[in-house]
């Protein structure tokens, strides 16, 4: 038997039977309850979320990275001797 946090609050919704369904047999299946399901599936959600806005931050970085170093590498040929 799992036991919850006392922060837990009761939450009421309606899903598709679909959704319903999958929920329940996937509780079964795993031999949880369908609260740990939605759970897992709720970290799931939230771990997607993570992941996509480290990967906008990655690659708003990597363009001022680029930025930078192109001029850091002008800067850089103006103290360079001429061979």
């Amino acid at each position: 038997m799992t036991t919850y946090s006392s922060k837990t609050q009761p939450a009421q919704f309606r899903l598709p039977q679909w959704a319903h369904l999958f929920v329940a047999e996937r509780a079964a299946a795993a031999g949880s309850t369908k609260t740990e399901v939605i759970l897992e599936a709720l970290e799931c959600l939230k771990q997607r979320d993570v992941e996509r806005l480290m990967a906008e931050g990655y690659a708003e970085r990597a363009a001022e990275d680029r930025e930078f170093a192109a001029s850091a590498w002008a800067t850089a040929q103006e103290g360079w001797p001429e061979w």
